[in-house]
């Protein structure tokens, strides 16, 4: 979906400060009021955020969380993965005691998170990330319906200052056509952490893989489809926001897309053929 203009509800949380004591007392209890008034003793989803060093950007992550609207129980599992920042400081000061896992690595932060969970299904999420408030409700519905047992869905970013939004939607909709073409028989090379849902139980028997690389998820969906379908969730009322960091690691935005269309033209010939998996 092309999506041009950053929408309200995520921009409302885009807070800009230098360091975590410029942040207002008024934003934190705001926070803490919208975690409180989610608060239940019986979720039925665990939203799980991983975090390292994320000081300048968590602030936002926490705040569009605490205004989610959802009609199911949720709670909220902050898991900071080893942060030498005042990530950890930020989430307490928003209602919210995190998990501390010190073995540095996705895979150990999410099993982490799963493991400290307790709700009947996992929604994953990165730290540095805007959700909408709608955001649990749609990523649940595939589930909920019996169409598949896992959902994964899409992100868009967020451009720095002075940046062209409009030139990121169209990189992204070039990237969601290879993630398309990738659905058709490798799903699982179109999930992403930072929008992943599933059933806890399923994911307990797995396990994430323990290391620092970034394939966490992807594994967990690859043996997540041995029982059940993933859906993947396009529908702006699901899309998550995030900053532009995993974008500029290929240096300039031009650089960027070059580096992709190489990657992606020397691996495309995959999609059309199913993987084969171990039974």
């Amino acid at each position: 979906m092309f999506r041009p203009i950053v929408p309200s509800n995520i921009r409302i949380h885009w807070y800009n400060y230098q360091k975590p004591e410029d942040i207002s007392e008024e934003i934190f209890e705001r926070i803490r009021k919208g975690f409180a008034a989610q608060r239940t003793d019986n979720p039925l989803v665990s939203i799980n955020i991983i975090a390292w060093n994320e000081e300048a950007n968590i602030l936002r992550n926490l705040s569009s969380l605490s205004a989610l609207k959802s009609k199911y129980p949720v709670e909220f599992i902050f898991v900071d993965n080893n942060s030498k920042d005042k990530t950890s400081e930020i989430i307490h000061r928003c209602g919210i005691t995190p998990v501390f896992e010190i073995q540095q690595g996705y895979g150990f932060a999410r099993q982490t998170a799963v493991e400290n969970s307790h709700g009947k299904y996992i929604l994953t999420g990165d730290a540095d990330t805007i959700y909408p408030p709608t955001w649990v409700d749609t990523m649940l519905q595939p589930i909920l319906t019996g169409k598949s047992i896992a959902s994964s869905g899409t992100y868009s970013f967020i451009p720095r200052k002075g940046q062209s939004r409009l030139r990121y939607a169209f990189y992204e909709f070039f990237r969601d056509i290879i993630h398309s073409l990738r659905t058709i028989n490798r799903p699982y090379l179109a999930v992403g952490g930072v929008n992943f849902c599933f059933p806890r139980e399923a994911a307990l028997k797995i396990g994430f893989i323990k290391n620092n690389s970034r394939s966490e998820d992807g594994s967990m969906a690859l043996a997540l489809l041995k029982t059940g379908k993933i859906k993947r969730v396009t529908q702006s009322k699901a899309a998550a926001w995030t900053i532009t960091r995993s974008v500029e690691r290929s240096g300039t935005f031009l650089n960027a897309i070059k580096t992709r269309l190489i990657k992606e033209f020397k691996r495309v010939s995959i999609y059309f053929y199913k993987h084969e998996q171990n039974k």
